[in-house]
């Protein structure tokens, strides 16, 4: 049997004890060693407070196998999960369920938060997992907030429609999920919002990486290699202008064979930032 969360299975024991210190208490209100019953009380919480890091210490042990119905969505959305080897699969799967287990998703409604469903954290895990497979941390630490809205939406800090942003400061990822799925599904045919949301989310969390230059010249080979002109992709994004390296690491894994082709140079800068184990 796989155990998926440890940390209810640490808390049993110390559960029971504390339940015998109640009954011990509800049949004699004077029994005299009750206040040891912070042990076991305090243990729970302990349990509760680093319930996430138990669990994930547990699961980066004992890693769990993906449900085939996520495999088969990898395979469907993922040219570049369809061309590795066994082991990096294997590797693919451990992470990207750690990922789904560490980090906090949110779906914003009209009036309330809705919870994501789980095959939709999964198609969205694949793009960090995608970005950091060959790098030693996958976990977009700085960013371990993903809220997802159904469409285009205003923000107080973009007060118009976008569809993508993303704070450091407050570790969030925002994007709308329309646009993600439309592209994940039809990559020919939309922009991926999702990459571009944790592009930006790379780059803020790596200053210190070597990114190449971004000349307005590039724009030009965005174009051949996407198929997206400039208007279509500032359009999806809802910008009037972008950072263009956000842009050039999105195709750079959503239009890899024809980045290659174009842009040979600078394929080599993301070659050694993606590539290379860090």
């Amino acid at each position: 049997m796989k155990i998926y969360k440890f940390s209810r299975i640490l808390s049993i024991l110390p559960a029971i004890v504390l339940g015998w210190f109640f009954y011990k208490m509800f049949i004699d209100p004077n029994f005299p060693y009750i206040a040891w019953a912070i042990l076991p009380a305090a243990t729970l919480a302990l349990l509760y407070l680093f319930q996430p890091q138990i669990d994930y210490w547990w699961l980066d042990k004992n890693p769990i196998e993906l449900d085939p119905e996520i495999t088969l969505l990898l395979e469907k959305t993922n040219p570049i999960y369809n061309r590795l080897n066994e082991e990096d699969r294997a590797k693919f799967h451990k992470r990207i369920y750690l990922y789904v287990e560490g980090i906090e998703f949110k779906s914003k409604g009209y009036e309330r938060d809705v919870d994501v469903l789980f095959d939709v954290k999964n198609m969205i895990a694949q793009v960090p997992i995608t970005m950091t497979l060959n790098r030693k941390h996958f976990l977009f630490k700085d960013f371990e907030h993903i809220i997802m809205y159904k469409h285009a939406f205003p923000s107080p800090v973009f007060q118009f429609l976008h569809t993508v942003e993303t704070h450091s400061e407050d570790g969030v990822i925002v994007f709308s999920l329309e646009h993600a799925e439309y592209a994940f599904f039809s990559p020919d045919q939309f922009y991926n919002v999702a990459y571009h949301a944790y592009a930006e989310a790379f780059v803020k969390s790596n200053p210190k990486l070597d990114f190449p230059t971004t000349p307005n010249q590039l724009w030009s080979s965005v174009e051949t290699i996407s198929g997206f002109t400039k208007d279509q992709i500032l359009g999806t994004l809802g910008f009037e202008k972008i950072d263009l390296l956000y842009i050039l690491i999105t195709i750079y894994f959503t239009h890899q064979d024809k980045f290659r082709k174009e842009l040979p140079e600078i394929i080599k800068q993301l070659d050694t930032i993606f590539e290379e184990a860090v």
